[in-house]
C-alpha cells in the first residue's frame, strides 16, 4: 500500500470521530450542531435567514435543518435511537484507534521506532477505518429510511444546490487564477 494512502487513512478516521463527536455533542447543545448531523450541509440559504450557527461555513444548526426537513418527533426519536446504537456499535473501534495514535505518538517521541510495529499499528488503522466507515454508511441508510419522499426529495434538491455551487467556485477560483487576480 502506498505510504501516502496510509497518511490519510488515519487523518480520514480522526476527522470522522471529530464529526461523530460534534453530531453526538449536538444532541445535547444545539448551539454546537452542524449541518452533517442529520444530513449534509445544505448550502448557504439558511445562512440569510439567521439559522446560522456561529461558525463560519457549516451550515445551519441541527434543529434548523429538522425544522426545514419536517422531522416528526417520532423520526427524532428514532433518529436519536440510530445515533445511540451507532455510538454503542463503534465505541470499541474509535478507542482502539485512538489507541493507536497514542501508541504511534508515543513511539515517535521516545525517538524508538520500531518500522516493523509501526506498520503493523497502521494495518490496523486501515482496518478500523474501514469497520467506522461501513457503520457509519449503514447510519446513513438508516436514517434516509426514516425519511418521506418529500423529506428525501428536500435532500437532494439541496445536495444539487451544493454541487451547483461548489462548481461555481472552482470555475470563479479559476478564472481569478488564470488572470492573476
Amino acid at each position: 500500500m502506498k505510504r501516502s494512502a496510509l497518511l490519510v487513512l488515519p487523518t480520514v478516521a480522526c476527522l470522522m470521530i471529530a464529526v461523530f463527536a460534534t453530531a453526538s455533542s449536538a444532541k445535547d447543545d444545539p448551539s454546537m450542531s452542524s449541518g452533517s448531523a442529520v444530513m449534509q450541509s445544505p448550502g448557504s440559504s439558511s445562512d440569510q435567514s439567521g439559522e446560522f450557527t456561529g461558525r463560519r461555513h457549516h451550515g445551519p444548526s441541527l434543529e434548523a435543518m429538522m425544522k426545514k426537513l419536517g422531522i416528526t418527533d417520532e423520526q427524532k426519536t428514532k433518529i436519536r435511537a440510530l445515533y445511540v446504537g451507532f455510538q454503542d456499535r463503534t465505541r470499541k473501534t474509535r478507542m482502539d484507534l485512538k489507541s493507536f495514535k497514542d501508541e504511534k505518538k508515543t513511539m515517535l517521541l521516545s525517538g524508538k521506532i520500531d518500522q516493523q510495529k509501526l506498520a503493523q499499528a497502521d494495518d490496523q488503522v486501515v482496518k478500523l477505518v474501514s469497520d467506522l466507515l461501513k457503520e457509519k454508511l449503514k447510519l446513513r441508510r438508516d436514517r434516509l429510511a426514516l425519511m418521506t419522499p418529500e423529506q428525501i426529495g428536500r435532500i437532494a434538491d439541496w445536495q444539487a444546490e451544493k454541487a451547483f455551487r461548489s462548481k461555481a467556485r472552482r470555475m470563479h477560483r479559476w478564472a481569478m487564477h488564470r488572470h492573476g487576480w
